[in-house]
């Protein structure tokens, strides 16, 4: 690739380098996957396409952080598109009645360099409980094609999905849903 075709983006790893303000979900770089026990022999894997939703976050006054963040239950996917049609059906996730899980949150409790625990409001099936999400941050950086910092996270939790009126088929698949999102935001 000629050199003029190269574009590169400078990164920081450093959480205090955070351009304070508000961001948005960038959903195409966003992953929200999840696993559960399968007949308590191998986890078995989905993801959630679209998450919408925001974060306002300054780096100097991190519990002061804000965040709300949705994703559809009609875009649950798996390897089966006969699983991913059950997995929407009333016998789980109930798509038509409850269109989202969200998560709404205040503030962030920093636990380590670049590490901290964010609990949040967390709502799937009709039912919100307190849910913490153990956050890495990954890096942040300009946008090489407009320019507009932007940041990156991991983020994981683990709920009981019966603690959320999800119990189907339980016990041959696991109550224990691990929860792992990859998550990009742009600045707004």
């Amino acid at each position: 690739m000629p050199d003029s075709e190269q574009q590169t983006l400078a990164v920081f790893n450093d959480p205090r380098s955070i351009v304070a303000g508000r961001y948005v979900v960038d959903s195409i770089h966003t992953r929200v996957l999840f696993n559960l026990m399968h007949f308590g022999i191998s986890n078995y894997w989905g993801e959630f396409y679209g998450p919408i939703g925001w974060l306002e976050i300054d780096p100097r006054s991190p519990e002061k952080a804000k965040l709300e963040v949705s994703v559809p239950t009609s875009q649950v996917t798996t390897n089966s598109r006969h699983l991913d049609e059950e997995l929407r059906s009333a016998e789980w996730l109930d798509a038509p009645r409850f269109p989202y899980v969200t998560l709404s949150a205040n503030g962030i409790r920093l636990v380590g360099e670049g590490k901290a625990k964010l609990t949040g409001q967390f709502t799937l099936h009709g039912v919100t409980k307190p849910v913490e999400f153990l956050v890495d941050f990954v890096a942040g950086g300009k946008s090489p094609f407009s320019g507009a910092p932007t940041i990156g996270f991991q983020a994981s939790a683990r709920i009981s999905r019966r603690e959320f009126g999800v119990a189907a088929k339980f016990p041959i698949v696991g109550d224990a849903v691990n929860i792992i999102v990859s998550a990009a935001f742009d600045f707004a």
